[in-house]
């Protein structure tokens, strides 16, 4: 990537390399997309993952059904405030076209609307008549691992991305004045508003623009519709979740620097926030970017109301930024703060991290537009940006990729611990906790109909006998695990207030074989952790090349693992890609109380 960015400028100060300028270019557009979806293949699974079963519960609910008006009030049924239709009907057309649900392919699903987001800012630059080689810089903030949540959760994929994609291509189709656009626009909002409740505001968007444009008879029809979608949606099987929380105007300086943060969260790093009494750096940076953010949307508003003609990008544009502050305003006024955003706790999860590297893009390409007669300042926009996004994007996948590993790994197992023990490794505060509050058969029933239909394969991913069985079949008495071997005793401060005790396994090779789990063993139970490859600090990747280190690791709270004393054993696996296991003990014992 580092090599195409110095080519790309090369070919500015070389005449004789104009000729390959287009192709570097077009090479630095796809080195992002393409390495995005490389890792999103290879981090994935075709295994439900907690809200994924709701959804999967409703599918087969639903092909079981014979009465219409039924099978209708599945097909809408509401989650919190929300009307899932839309992810309904995408899994519905899965299983009509494979027999099945693939977790897997849903997610990549999903994701694609990424692409679509990202063609509708190459199509404002084209008309704009700005050259393409100031589009490079976006894929690079779109791309990434900044919202890993989406990348490998069924149900945030094939929500959240859709939703910004069918907001902003409602935008889009109002912003063409045309009759043709009305109707995109029309069926963009219809089909937004049942992805997920923000997908209103595109209703309220669409009244903006076509107040603004002066098309006034197509703005009663759009309300007429509006009135009929929104109607439909509070008042078919609807019930309304009381909430007794503060108001956010209560606090209206510490919920307005939250909105701030909600819009520049693109910022917010992975690591914990747990509440301080200082603030944290990169939220500081969250709530710095949203006020600039907000800047920028301002005189990008006031450029509509005082320019006498406007191409279509305005309004497209203000139809995309409305619709991310929207959401950040509803996300804000759904659970306001009464302290400062910057000292952390429990604010923002990965998944809304996707808005935030939107309204940054929209930002990018309001700025060029706006410098669009300054060639100097274009320039200086268009390589502050390539830079600023050059670097979120090799943070985001250095920061997050070991999430995405350890995602991957836990999943894995999920399989064996709910067949084992009616437990989730990756779900949950304590050993034994399941989905759904903890009900005594709500989740046995829900996976009992799921597996029974087909729709999931959770049973058939796990690969292990029953825990009883593990050490009988795979231990090696004759010798003992002869790489290096650790237990600590650390204390994790979080932000959902778990009790911080933690045990961190540590494990080297042995010979060069690498472990896959670290086996506890009492005489109740047998527990798989995986072993995940501890990655280097940054000078170790500088120094080394290499984003691993040759050791592995598990680290997880206390309250995850039930009391007993355990044996330490390391599982390896036969030969690569073998299916055949082997565990050797390591000579240590660990006692919870």
């Amino acid at each position: 990537m580092s090599i195409l960015l110095v080519l790309f400028g090369v070919t500015f100060l070389l005449k004789k390399t104009e000729v390959i300028r287009p192709a570097i270019g077009l090479g630095l557009i796809l080195t992002p997309i393409i390495y995005f979806y490389l890792i999103l293949e290879a981090h994935t699974l075709n295994i439900p993952f907690t809200d994924d079963y709701n959804l999967l519960e409703t599918i087969a609910n639903f092909r079981k059904e014979t009465d219409f008006v039924k099978s209708i009030e599945i097909l809408f049924e509401q989650v919190n405030q929300h009307r899932f239709a839309f992810e309904r009907i995408v899994m519905l057309i899965m299983v009509f076209i494979t027999g099945t649900i693939n977790i897997k392919l849903q997610i990549f699903l999903g994701n694609l609307f990424m692409l679509g987001i990202l063609y509708l800012f190459f199509a404002t630059f084209k008309k704009e008549q700005i050259s393409w080689y100031y589009f490079i810089p976006v894929p690079y903030i779109l791309f990434n691992l900044v919202y890993y949540e989406n990348a490998f959760w069924g149900i945030a994929a094939i929500q959240n991305t859709p939703l910004i994609f069918f907001a902003f291509l409602s935008a889009y189709g109002l912003s063409r004045q045309d009759r043709k656009g009305w109707i995109i626009g029309l069926l963009a909002a219809i089909t937004v508003t049942f992805v997920s409740g923000s997908g209103m505001l595109a209703w309220i968007i669409g009244v903006i623009i076509l107040f603004l444009q002066k098309e006034y008879r197509l703005l009663f029809q759009w309300l007429a519709f509006a009135a009929g979608i929104i109607a439909f949606y509070f008042l078919f099987d609807y019930y309304f979740i009381p909430t007794n929380g503060e108001k956010p105007w209560k606090h209206p300086i510490f919920n307005t620097i939250y909105v701030l943060g909600f819009f520049g969260n693109g910022m917010y790093l992975d690591i914990p926030h747990p509440s301080a009494t200082s603030f944290y750096k990169d939220m500081i940076l969250c709530v710095l970017l949203g006020a600039m953010i907000s800047v920028v949307f301002f005189v990008w508003f006031l450029r509509i109301i005082i320019l006498p003609k406007l191409q279509w990008t305005y309004w497209y544009l203000l139809g995309a930024f409305m619709f991310v502050m929207g959401t950040g305003c509803m996300f804000v006024v759904s659970r306001p703060l009464s302290n400062y955003l910057m000292f952390g706790g429990s604010i923002f999860s990965r998944r809304y991290m996707i808005f935030g590297v939107v309204i940054i893009a929209t930002m990018y390409v309001a700025m060029i537009i706006l410098a669009k007669t300054f060639k100097t300042a274009r320039i200086s926009i268009a390589f502050i940006g390539m830079m600023f996004f050059l670097v979120m994007n090799g943070l985001s996948y250095f920061m997050s990729l070991p999430q995405m590993r350890k995602q991957y790994e836990e999943l894995s197992l999920d399989g064996f611990y709910y067949k084992n023990f009616a437990t989730f490794l990756t779900t949950g505060i304590h050993f034994g906790d399941i989905p759904f509050w903890n009900h005594p058969t709500r989740m046995k029933e829900l996976v009992t109909l799921v597996e029974k239909n087909g729709l999931s394969n959770l049973y058939e991913s796990d690969l292990f006998p029953p825990h009883q069985q593990v050490l009988k079949q795979t231990e090696n008495r004759r010798e003992k695990y002869k790489g290096k071997v650790d237990v600590q005793i650390e204390f994790r401060e979080n932000e959902q207030v778990i009790p911080p005790k933690s045990i961190h396994f540590l494990a080297g090779e042995q010979n060069g074989v690498k472990p896959s789990y670290f086996v506890l063993v009492s005489e109740k139970y047998t527990l798989l952790l995986p072993a995940l490859p501890k990655p280097n600090s940054f000078s170790a990747f500088v120094k080394t090349k290499n984003y691993y280190d040759r050791l592995y690791q598990y680290t997880l709270f206390r309250t995850k693992l039930p009391a007993g004393k355990y044996e330490l054993w390391m599982m390896s696996e036969k030969g690569e890609n073998s299916g055949q296991w082997e565990s050797k003990f390591t000579g240590k014992k660990i006692f919870l109380y």
